[in-house]
């Protein structure tokens, strides 16, 4: 579960965190990204690529963060920005590099 209600409005995944930077330096445009389709074979494409960059870092991942725990179910989707991010690098929009600070 990635909301609760009354907790954490204000707070956004690291992965919605990388987007937004991404945006606001110019790197992305908001609205040129093709439409995204779910698919856990993208994301489990760039899971451990994406670990050290986004869900290590993310405030979320120790508490709320079903792809990333060791108990890991097969039907765990990730976040919302890590779902956009595989989409955006997969599509040639990004490269890994760009999810450094």
């Amino acid at each position: 579960m990635y909301f609760k209600e009354g907790q954490k409005e204000d707070m956004a995944c690291q992965g919605a965190q990388i987007i937004e930077l991404l945006i606001v330096r110019q790197r992305i445009d908001a609205m040129k990204i093709p439409p995204l389709t779910k698919s856990s074979g993208l994301w489990n494409k760039y899971k451990r690529d994406f670990s050290s960059h986004v869900c290590d870092l993310c405030s979320f991942r120790a508490e709320d963060c079903d792809f990333q725990s060791p108990e890991y179910q097969d039907d765990a989707e990730p976040c919302g920005g890590f779902m956009l991010l595989a989409h955006l690098t997969e599509n040639g929009l990004i490269k890994e590099s760009d999810l450094e600070p």
